[in-house]
């Protein structure tokens, strides 16, 4: 009896130490921080050497801000004398607007201020612009805020419209991956998540106040290669004659280089165009279709 209880005895310290030992080994994959995967294990990089790769993770916007200078189609009111009474007309033509981006610390968020007031489609514009940007960067915009400021020198009830969304992209482009925008270059099309570039209405209007502004280089969308012009036509009819003016489609940059002497080349994605705002592209001309 005796023999057995001492033997039974050294059985449990066997065990007891095993036990303790277990213990103290799980103890110690807890802490680890390679252990039991119970934390993201360090990747190993291309070079094999179990550096972390920066490729993994989307960089992060740290700020800045960017400026441009683009047309926008304009209605004026303008007061005009008829007889004893005065009466309003309403006139549409072409002005420029400075479009400020600003990228600061936030919560993710598009905003947009304006002066004069801004239409629901503006935001929208803003909206697609700060996706596309983002897609082409690769940056994470999750912790800042981006901001879009327009503002007109001459007087203007409202401006709205998806016709600056091209701009608004490349400028924030400019800003997440710093560099310089071309002052010299100005552009006009609309944009959607993906990067393509569309559309816009006013295109002779929005040629004409980019060349009074001083600007060499108007890029528009590739769809808007054609505009109206008119060609006169004379008939006889007996001792009348007869003056009509046909519409007529022209290429828009022939017929834009002709009449200002501006620049005209067309994009249609966003590589496109930053490929003329990059401020070290600046010497590039047009010729022929971009």
């Amino acid at each position: 009896m005796g023999r057995n209880t001492h033997l039974l005895e050294k059985t449990l310290a066997v065990l007891l130490v095993l036990s303790v030992a277990a213990n103290i080994f799980l103890l110690g994959l807890i802490l680890s921080p390679a252990g039991a995967g119970l934390s993201p294990a360090v990747p190993e990089a291309e070079d094999g050497v179990g550096t972390p790769s920066a490729a993994l993770a989307p960089a992060s916007a740290t700020g800045g801000t960017a400026t441009m200078e683009v047309p926008v189609v304009i209605q004026r009111i303008e007061v005009r004398q008829g007889g004893p009474f005065p009466y309003q007309e309403v006139t549409t033509g072409g002005g420029m607007v400075n479009i400020t981006v600003e990228v600061a610390p936030g919560k993710g968020r598009v905003l947009v201020q304006t002066t004069p007031l801004m239409g629901t489609v503006f935001q929208d514009a803003a909206n697609h612009a700060v996706a596309a940007a983002a897609r082409h960067s690769g940056v994470d915009i999750s912790g800042t805020d981006v901001i879009f400021s327009i503002r007109s020198a001459e007087e203007v009830s409202e401006i709205d419209g998806p016709s600056a969304g091209a701009a608004m992209a490349a400028l924030l482009v400019s800003v997440l991956e710093d560099f310089q925008i071309n002052e010299s270059v100005t552009v006009t099309g609309t944009i959607d998540e993906n990067g393509n570039i569309g559309a816009i209405g006013g295109v002779l209007e929005k040629a004409e106040a980019a060349y009074r502004s001083g600007k060499t280089i108007l890029l528009l969308p590739r769809e808007n290669n054609q505009v109206v012009g008119y060609r006169e036509e004379v008939r006889l009819l007996g001792n009348l004659k007869v003056v009509r003016q046909l519409p007529v489609a022209m290429d828009a940059q022939t017929c834009i280089q002709e009449i200002l002497g501006i620049q005209v080349g067309y994009v249609e994605t966003l590589d496109d165009l930053l490929t003329y705002l990059r401020a070290d592209e600046g010497s590039r001309t047009v010729s022929g279709a971009v």
